[in-house]
């Protein structure tokens, strides 16, 4: 794929991520990666090239999306042993590896949200800053489902990131308060917890997170706002924080006679030390035992 191409898609995976979250866009991807292997057309011996070319490009995206990358690499190495047989045979067992790994991130994200509904409490306050599709399903389902009555404080950034969320909440008749995410110290002494997702969690114990995060953590954090993480353990990632490839945006701008160049980044990075209940599918780890639960992650291979 020429670079061009690679950074057409790069952007459009990261718009996407951005506004539905790193779990919903590698279920979508998934599920795009087999409707094209049906409609594909090949011989069994450019099949492979064809999947090559797919999987480096979804393993460079800016920046790392790493579920997604996780069960790529999963596919990548199952396939290893099929591509001996003909081309009908082969995208038949693309197509049955590649339900079985969108079955296991689905997996993964109900049990998150299950867990995390656990710490929604009657009368809570909860600031929510993006549109976690972990976060945003698990507040839903704790007001529809389970009739608990709480309050979200909504810190509102970009209107196009901000406008689902506020959609999702209010057709499920969740209280709500839309505030400037620059006046959350305003409401800190009435906040009770700070629910935030993750695009991924880094080997160096980083979590890469919407632009805006690092900030509102670090409020939290300094302020005794609990800060709980929501992160399914395919979001945990082999590689450090500068491994992460978040895309740097320069922009040259002229107000008046000003005239300077705009420096943006794609997305946040805070220390998971800032964190003080973890939630994966496997349970709520609490900010004493943090770290010892990544190193056993770690130490069992699975990062």
């Amino acid at each position: 794929m020429k670079e061009k191409d690679q950074e057409r898609v790069y952007s459009l995976i990261r718009d996407h991520e951005d506004y539905i979250g790193p779990a919903r866009i590698a279920l979508l991807s998934i599920r795009s990666f087999i409707a094209a292997i049906k409609e594909l057309e090949c011989s069994s011996e450019t099949i492979h090239e064809q999947f090559k070319e797919l999987i480096e490009t979804i393993k460079h995206t800016k920046p790392r999306i790493v579920p997604l990358i996780h069960l790529i690499k999963s596919f990548e190495k199952e396939m290893e042993q099929h591509y001996d047989r003909d081309v009908d045979a082969i995208k038949s067992e693309a197509v049955g590896i590649l339900e079985r790994l969108y079955d296991k991130l689905q997996s993964n994200v109900g049990r998150v949200i299950e867990r995390g509904m656990n710490h929604i409490q009657e009368d809570d306050l909860i600031v929510v800053h993006t549109a976690s599709t972990d976060v945003t399903r698990m507040l839903v389902m704790a007001k529809e489902v389970f009739q608990k009555k709480f309050r979200v404080l909504i810190l509102k950034q970009d209107f196009i990131k901000t406008k689902q969320l506020i959609k999702s909440l209010s057709e499920a008749n969740i209280s709500l308060l839309v505030v400037p995410e620059y006046s959350l110290s305003h409401y800190l002494e009435q906040a009770d917890k700070l629910f935030v997702g993750a695009v991924s969690v880094t080997h160096d114990s980083k979590v890469l997170a919407p632009i805006g995060s690092a900030n509102i953590v670090s409020l939290c954090h300094v302020n005794r706002v609990p800060v709980y993480l929501f992160a399914n353990t395919l979001k945990f990632s082999y590689h450090p924080s500068s491994s992460q490839r978040i895309h740097t945006k320069m922009v040259s701008i002229c107000e008046g006679d000003c005239s300077y160049v705009l420096t943006t980044h794609s997305h946040d990075l805070f220390h998971l030390s800032q964190v003080d209940f973890l939630i994966t599918e496997e349970g709520t780890i609490e900010k004493d035992f943090i770290d010892e639960y990544v190193d056993k992650l770690r130490s069992s291979a699975r990062l």
